[in-house]
């Protein structure tokens, strides 16, 4: 009996804690991925943009320097997710949650932001010009100029 529930939780851990390669293949086929698992994924570098992630599972995820323009996060849960140095110009951000994420020198002209949360973030250097806020959560979160916004909380 251990033995089982040692497995089944085994199994339960690996399942929650990684992403799933079927999405990141559909990802890269149709550029597009509604509701998917790229938790934890290393996707640094990368050109992903126009492509539609709404409503993803993107904890974790790396994005590092990633071309991410024009991309639709709607809905989508980057909790701890590592953007630093991307390019999110122009993209689509509304009721994302980026809670503990790191977006230091990210450019985020032009975009979207429209009840979106940034809780515990960090935007330190990242570029906002031209960027449409409405209803963002701000609580302990690192701003462009280095000062912490906790008007949110």
């Amino acid at each position: 009996m251990k033995s089982a529930l040692l497995f089944i939780s085994l199994l339960m851990a690996t399942s929650v804690s990684a992403f799933d390669q079927v999405y990141l293949d559909r990802l890269l086929e149709t550029r597009q991925c509604n509701f998917c698992n790229l938790s934890e994924a290393d996707l640094s570098g990368q050109d992903f943009s126009g492509i539609d992630i709404s409503e993803a599972n993107l904890k974790g995820t790396n994005f590092t320097n990633a071309k991410l323009v024009g991309v639709w996060f709607t809905h989508s849960r980057l909790h701890g997710a590592n953007l630093e140095g991307a390019d999110i110009s122009t993209s689509l951000l509304d009721y994302a949650v980026f809670n503990g994420a790191n977006l230091k020198g990210a450019n985020l002209s032009g975009t979207q932001l429209i009840f979106t949360d940034f809780t515990d973030a960090d935007l330190t250097n990242a570029n906002m010009d031209g960027a449409k806020i409405r209803g963002v959560t701000y609580c302990n979160t690192t701003m462009p100029d280095g000062t912490i916004n906790n008007s949110g909380c």
